[in-house]
């Protein structure tokens, strides 16, 4: 049977989602932010050498991440944050599941309505208003 291919994350810029081992190498570039040698990297990983360079140069490739020589390694450095690749994955999952992404869409669904009323819609915009403002 044929996969079928994964919707672009559109809030990312149109960047394909991350396999499960290349989540686990961004963890570990996401806990350096400052930038982590290759050399480490490989330290935290049980594959063969050429696996491990070969899922940084696709997560490279994708536009997860930036490299640079300094030496013999290379230093990567995240240039989407792993709180902008999450929301971008939630997103793209509740316009998947509900039509739509809209916080007021879940929430009504989550109530098991189809839409919220306008003013139910303007006290979740005001709790969201609220809950943005404490970030």
């Amino acid at each position: 049977m044929a996969r079928i291919a994964e919707k672009p994350l559109e809030r990312i810029g149109g960047k394909k989602r991350l396999s499960a081992t290349e989540m686990k190498f961004m963890e570990v570039i996401w806990a350096h932010p400052e930038g982590i040698s290759s050399e480490e990297i490989y330290k935290q990983f049980p594959q063969a050498r050429g696996t491990k360079s070969t899922t940084l140069y696709n997560i490279s490739e994708k536009g997860y991440i930036t490299n640079r020589q300094e030496g013999l390694h290379h230093i990567y450095t995240a240039l989407v944050s792993r709180l902008e690749y999450e929301q971008a994955v939630i997103c793209q999952e509740l316009e998947k599941t509900f039509g739509s992404s809209s916080f007021e869409r879940l929430v009504a669904a989550f109530c098991g309505k189809e839409k919220l009323t306008k003013e139910q819609q303007k006290k979740v915009q005001a709790l969201l208003d609220e809950i943005g403002e404490e970030a």
